[in-house]
């Protein structure tokens, strides 16, 4: 009874989150938008999938956006598409449950846990980059450690998912490849979170080190 309390919690929390998130971002100007989409198009270009990471970011930045800002952003773009496509595979796996095909529900069952680590991850790595704005500078590696770990932790998991199900029928090649679509996707999005994580985290560095040696000139 406690694990399926905490489960409609933590459900009814996301939802509010992402939605909270999508919300946000509708407010912003038609006016300011073509410099966004160029500020944007100029930090996608060290992602892996740099047109997908314009058309997943653009509506969410505003030319003020900061690259902590960008990353963070990215980040919930992707926590957004794992918790929608756990979503899906959940309900595939209720569906082949009912059926009698024991070895396809347990390799969906398999990858639906894949899956939810992953969004548990990506919404540990979104609230661990907060807190890289809050807790004290020594603490910036640690930080960031945890997201690079927690990023690579979801790619892989991804990755293991496909994989998994690729010998399987799955009730059909349209769920197969729906399923597969889903998670490739969650899969390129965080990559290039985990792109532009790495970029802030240079930036960052960069930035701190610059300043230490301004400070400490005699």
């Amino acid at each position: 009874m406690e694990k399926i309390t905490l489960s409609l919690i933590f459900f009814l929390f996301m939802n509010i989150f992402i939605f909270s998130f999508v919300g946000a971002v509708k407010g912003t100007s038609s006016v300011t938008q073509p410099r966004a989409n160029k500020l944007v198009e100029a930090q996608c270009r060290s992602t892996r999938y740099p047109k997908l990471c314009v058309s997943s970011l653009s509506n969410y930045i505003t030319t003020t956006s900061e690259p902590q800002e960008l990353a963070h952003v990215a980040l919930k773009v992707s926590l957004a598409k794992a918790i929608y496509t756990r979503a899906y595979v959940k309900n595939v796996c209720e569906q082949l449950e009912k059926t009698k095909s024991s070895t396809d529900y347990q390799a969906v069952k398999e990858c639906l846990n894949q899956i939810s680590d992953g969004v548990s991850l990506l919404f540990n790595s979104v609230k661990e980059l907060h807190h890289l704005s809050l807790d004290k500078e020594s603490e910036f590696v640690w930080h960031r450690s945890n997201v690079q770990t927690w990023l690579s932790t979801v790619l892989t998991n991804a990755f293991t998912c496909m994989d998994g199900i690729s010998s399987y029928k799955l009730g059909g090649y349209k769920v197969k490849a729906t399923i597969k679509a889903k998670v490739l996707n969650v899969a390129q999005v965080t990559s290039n979170a985990l792109a532009l994580f790495n970029g802030y985290a240079v930036r960052h560095k960069d930035s701190h080190h610059s300043n230490s040696g301004k400070i400490n000139k005699p």
